[in-house]
């Protein structure tokens, strides 16, 4: 993201205004991830994770200060490679947000580098940077090596071509005046982030400055095959990858498709679809081998509503059916992950996704989020409604954020919590927690203390 020499100008200011044990090692630290190791991309150097069923990326800032906390308050190695973390951050918000840069075109990101290139002499010059970094003795011994074998030495050595003057080419987008205002910005964020951490107060929140994707379904022969893994639940920490899916119905998987499922590691499919559906247009996996196949007829919810406002309720409907307690039995019970599908992969798989969200603790602004994922995924199929159905009000048909709301609203006037409404479903306590235990990355002691 940011420039190796932008990281020190950075680092620069941040000296001026704090003390720190070790200069050398700040420094050091501060350039360090972006260390590529031979042949590798700097992608787990920088902590990257996917989170909210992959359709997100961030850097696992948590995680970092979970499993280096300790040394970042001792050793300033740490925390330079923390505070790059952090930088990086704020120059995707800085780049992407503020000033719309678009990676994508094709040529833009070797013109990106070029800037930096161009302005290195300017910025090396005002924040009177010096190409003074020490290697110390044993730096591979180092536990930040445990995450990544970083290739500094050639790295180190490359950086001296910074120091040369460069004059090709013309600036294409980062400016001088870019360049000053971004590390102004990343030095006050980070003057902040070491008050913090000097007083033992939560750092940088990473979920919420995560950056968005292109949500793509899993399977080449669906458009809304999703994780329900990578949201956050109390206690800072993720629903399962590969624990639960939801999909549209998948009639005609190809090979790529079944070795997709298996690689995530699902072992069942729960067919959500009404008998008649099911009868006209079986599902691909009902006779697949290495899947155990199980058709629930949620009959809730297949048709259309008459009315905008009939979606939750019709959402309610599909909540009280009488086939959902053996659906939530199912995936208690799976060897394996499950693959939950209806025929859109909207309605009744959304209620029982956002059921299911909601056993785990995740916030009603990611059960939100998933579920309009659904309007990303499936415009093709929208388009093709409204094509074949002209007089077909489409407001009833694709999803709408009040939709999910509502029945949010209608669910806790009605159950008050998750909890009661698994009671009053006929699912028993230990069924609940082996629901949680699947699709929650917590102990059982911690799972049973907050459901």
């Amino acid at each position: 993201m940011a420039s190796r020499i932008i990281h020190l100008a950075i680092t620069d200011k941040l000296m001026q205004k704090h003390s720190f044990k070790d200069r050398n090692r700040l420094k050091l630290g501060t350039i360090l991830p972006d260390a590529a190791a031979p042949g590798r991309t700097t992608e787990d150097s920088h902590l990257k994770i996917k989170i909210c069923g992959g359709t997100k990326k961030t850097y696992d800032l948590t995680h970092y200060r979970n499993q280096f906390g300790r040394l970042m308050q001792e050793d300033d190695l740490y925390l330079g490679f923390y505070l790059h973390l952090v930088q990086d951050i704020l120059f995707r918000h800085f780049m992407y947000e503020l000033h719309g840069w678009d990676s994508k075109t094709p040529g833009h990101v070797d013109r990106l580098h070029n800037d930096y290139a161009l302005i290195n002499s300017y910025v090396i010059r005002k924040y009177r940077i010096s190409q003074d970094i020490r290697l110390p003795e044993n730096l591979g011994q180092e536990a930040l090596f445990q995450i990544y074998p970083f290739g500094i030495r050639d790295f180190l050595a490359d950086m001296g071509n910074d120091f040369l003057p460069y004059h090709q080419g013309e600036i294409f987008f980062f400016t001088e005046e870019m360049a000053d205002t971004y590390i102004q910005m990343a030095a006050d964020a980070c003057d902040m982030e070491i008050q913090a951490l000097r007083a033992g107060k939560p750092g940088m929140d990473e979920y919420v400055r995560a950056w968005k994707n292109k949500p793509v379904s899993l399977l080449e022969t669906t458009l809304n095959t999703r994780d329900l893994g990578g949201y956050r639940v109390p206690g800072n920490a993720y629903t399962r990858m590969d624990a639960v899916l939801r999909s549209d119905v998948q009639l005609y998987p190809n090979e790529r498709d079944i070795a997709c499922l298996q690689n995530h590691r699902i072992t069942d499919i729960i067919d959500l679809r009404g008998e008649a559906a099911v009868c006209k247009a079986p599902s691909g996996f009902a006779h697949q081998a290495g899947f155990h196949y199980h058709h629930v007829p949620i009959d809730a919810g297949s048709g259309i509503p008459e009315s905008l406002e009939a979606v939750p309720r019709s959402y309610m409907e599909i909540a009280a059916d009488a086939h959902m307690p053996q659906v939530f039995r199912l995936i208690a019970s799976a060897e394996g992950g499950v693959m939950v599908n209806c025929q859109a992969g909207k309605d009744r798989t959304g209620v029982v996704s956002a059921l299911l969200l909601m056993l785990c603790g995740v916030s009603e602004d990611d059960l939100l989020y998933d579920y309009l994922l659904t309007k990303e995924c499936s415009g093709e199929r929208f388009r093709k409604i409204h094509q074949n159905f002209p007089e077909l009000d489409m407001n009833i048909v694709i999803p709408h954020e009040k939709n999910m709301r509502r029945f949010l609203e209608l669910f806790r006037e009605r159950y008050q919590d998750i909890r009661r409404y698994f009671a009053e479903i006929g699912i028993s306590d230990e069924e609940r927690v082996r629901i949680r235990q699947k699709l929650c990355s917590l102990s059982r002691q911690e799972m049973e203390g907050n459901i």
